[in-house]
């Protein structure tokens, strides 16, 4: 059997999205990323890791790509989305998940943009790769993740956020990890009267880069969560308890990041 970039077998990978379109729609409020009609362009969010360039600060780093990075992508044929993740500070929050090694950063792209215009397309758009090329100007390491979006809880983007890199258990394949994360874990998440948003981003693929070295320390990553509540430091409900007791039982390891997002294109 023939298996997908994903590692996993075609009949599993249409099994576990049937679940999640179970769970969709079971739960108002809980949206799949949309089917795609044949006629219509393939959609790619990629999420970027970033630390900035040596002898450089945060704050350079900001300037940089709020300023003139960014702006670069409202040129770019094809780009649906595009937000900055500012990082505040690390987290390992009250999960009780264990948490991994903590990774200097100083930023996380969040981007969607039509398949056409990825560096992966050797007829991208000239716009295109004038913004792939302006990024070792402000970067000085990077690791990105191709990933399949599941909003359970649809956030509004511009506030404070949380993005966690999420390891499976030692025990567990990706694919068990992925059918409990996308069919239990995530369908939970509408029952926490605390929680504003909620994402889930399976990661599908490594988006790798040869001009800028790559940023280690997180290992292999299974998902990558961004989730959005009211307030932060809030006390828990029972609800948010028993939803973070299914995360301790079922998520590996969790390296955390409090975000404040700067968006420069809305999704659609």
């Amino acid at each position: 059997m023939r298996m997908g970039e994903d590692g996993m077998r075609p009949d599993r990978r249409a099994l576990l999205r049937a679940g999640v379109a179970l769970a969709a729609a079971a739960v108002p409020g809980i949206a799949m990323a949309s089917a795609r009609h044949p006629d219509q362009p393939r959609i790619i969010k990629t999420l970027t890791f970033m630390a900035r360039k040596p002898g450089t600060t945060h704050e350079e780093f900001m300037r940089y790509w709020l300023d003139v990075h960014a702006p670069m992508a409202l040129k770019v044929p094809g780009m649906r989305g595009m937000i900055c993740n500012e990082v505040v500070s690390a987290s390992n929050g009250k999960l009780a998940i264990s948490s991994g090694t903590s990774v200097a950063i100083d930023g996380v792209a969040e981007s969607w943009k039509e398949e056409t215009s990825s560096m992966q397309n050797s007829g991208a758009p000239e716009a295109a790769r004038a913004w792939y090329a302006d990024g070792p100007a402000f970067v000085g390491l990077i690791k990105g993740y191709r990933v399949e979006e599941h909003v359970f809880v649809r956030p509004k983007r511009g506030g404070t956020g949380l993005i966690a890199l999420l390891k499976r258990k030692p025990e567990q394949s990706h694919a068990q990890f992925a059918e409990h994360w996308l069919t239990v874990h995530g369908p939970m998440a509408h029952d926490v009267p605390e929680v504003s948003g909620l994402i889930l981003n399976e990661v599908a693929s490594e988006a790798r880069r040869s001009d800028i070295p790559p940023l280690t320390g997180f290992g292999e990553i299974d998902g990558i969560a961004q989730s959005f509540r009211h307030d932060m430091d809030a006390p828990f409900s029972p609800q948010r308890e028993r939803w973070y007791e299914d995360g301790k039982a079922s998520i590996g390891e969790a390296i955390g990041y409090r975000t404040r997002e700067h968006v420069i294109i809305e999704p659609s």
